[in-house]
């Protein structure tokens, strides 16, 4: 296993996908769905799809929300946390890991470690669209864990769904390296 496995998925490995496809949380303005996990041998990769509509915002409330200088995260998702729970107690946040920004790539974490790995966004005057990808490092029990959102810039409060971690195993047994 590589020395930076946990900073994110390797670029030579062809993951396998495990499908989801699952709400983890759904209001009358807000949805957040895991789409599915790509599993590859050191860890996966979960991706999210996140919708908001307007709604009955004014517009300058609306623009408040989504515009963003650049570089930087929009109001919208600065109260958006992601994380996992293992039945073992252990966890791991996208807002509490022991390595936050750059690390020395020789640095190694205490596993478990949940990182944002990628993200797209767009919006306009009538809805903000986000799909983003998480790294779980490494790969979680071959049992049921919790992933867990929160998001109290949209009223949503701890929500959670269960992800089998023997079908992820399964899938990076089938992941496949580019080169031999």
């Amino acid at each position: 296993m590589s020395t930076t496995a946990w900073q994110g998925p390797p670029t030579d490995v062809l993951g396998h996908a495990v499908p989801i496809e699952q709400f983890v949380a759904r209001t009358d303005h807000t949805v957040v769905a895991l789409q599915h996990v790509t599993a590859f041998p050191a860890g996966c990769v979960l991706t999210l799809h996140i919708a908001v509509r307007r709604g009955s915002l004014d517009e300058s409330a609306w623009n408040g929300l989504v515009d963003r200088p650049f570089g930087r995260d929009p109001g919208l998702t600065q109260s958006l946390k992601f994380g996992v729970r293992f039945p073992d107690g252990s966890r791991a946040t996208t807002v509490e890991h022991a390595f936050p920004g750059w690390a020395h790539p020789t640095d190694r974490p205490e596993p478990p470690m949940l990182i944002e790995a990628g993200s797209e966004t767009s919006s306009g005057d009538l809805s903000y669209r986000d799909h983003r990808q998480l790294w779980l490092w490494p790969l979680p029990p071959a049992d049921l864990f919790e992933f867990v959102i929160e998001w109290d810039g949209m009223g949503i409060g701890a929500t959670s769904v269960l992800l089998d971690g023997s079908a992820i195993a399964r899938a990076a047994k089938q992941a496949l390296p580019y080169w031999p």
